[in-house]
């Protein structure tokens, strides 16, 4: 008796482990590797959407470091010789950094493609009169240069500002992928802009990389002046929707802020 027992629980225990693996198996079956490339649903979501005309431009962002003993020479040799360089392409804004970096300059430059920054570099490589009076006077000065060029994200806007100002460089090396971290940037700039209006302060371009660091958000403002957004922005800490903010930071692996001034040659003040 107790042995035909055991053998009806052994039996019942077989039929429930094959029931499982069937299941597991039809499951495993079901499974696909999604596409490379899913079709838009909605403006809205998270997913990046590169297909209008503006987000197409691409922006360059270089930084100089000076020679400490050089800087007030360079400063004042760019202002009056800087033409040379303008004259190529369209300069976007042109700082020296006042904060959170010592004897650099930050300027991006706006193109229409890689192909058609490429045409530029090559003119400028053969404009004698920018390369004798300019380049090859400065360029003993330099320590270092950095590039990246980058795209205006699909949601972000240029907004020029009206008044002249301070600026700030915002520096995200995000942690993951953009699909997960841009609706939570939106969300976090979006706030961050309402809350700031107050004191004067825009938003003036939200970038992401595409040579130079790899999940890079640039991001630019402006503010009447450091004091002002630094109170400012010290009482977000205390909005109710800061939960906002919390889910965008913790996509961010590191992040940087500089404050800069706007050199003369610069169509930002």
């Amino acid at each position: 008796m107790i042995s035909f027992i055991r053998s009806g629980f052994t039996e019942a225990i077989l039929r429930q482990r094959f029931q499982a693996l069937k299941y597991l198996s039809a499951q495993k079956r079901n499974l696909s590797i999604p596409p490379l490339y899913t079709p838009a649903k909605s403006a809205d979501g998270d997913r990046l959407y590169l297909n209008n005309k503006e987000t197409q431009k691409i922006f360059e962002i270089r930084t100089y470091t000076v020679r400490p003993k050089d800087y007030k020479e360079y400063i004042r040799f760019t202002e009056d010789n800087f033409h040379l360089r303008i004259k190529h392409s369209k300069l976007f804004g042109f700082w020296i950094t006042e904060l959170g970096a010592l004897n650099e300059i930050v300027h991006i430059w706006e193109y229409d493609n890689h192909e058609h920054r490429a045409k530029v570099r090559d003119a400028l490589a053969r404009d004698v009169e920018w390369q004798t009076n300019y380049k090859n006077k400065v360029s003993a000065m330099w320590i270092s240069q950095t590039n990246a060029t980058m795209t205006l994200l699909p949601w972000s806007l240029i907004t020029l500002p009206n008044k002249s100002g301070v600026y700030e460089l915002q520096i995200f090396n995000m942690n993951s992928h953009t699909d997960i971290w841009d609706g939570r940037l939106k969300a976090a700039m979006e706030l961050s802009s309402l809350k700031l209006k107050s004191a004067n302060s825009v938003l003036v371009a939200c970038f992401t990389s595409i040579f130079g660091p790899h999940n890079t958000v640039y991001a630019l403002w402006q503010h009447e002046n450091f004091d002002k957004f630094a109170f400012s922005r010290l009482q977000l800490l205390s909005e109710p929707n800061r939960s906002i903010l919390h889910a965008f930071y913790h996509e961010v692996l590191t992040g940087y802020s500089k404050g800069l001034l706007p050199h003369k040659a610069s169509p930002l003040q």
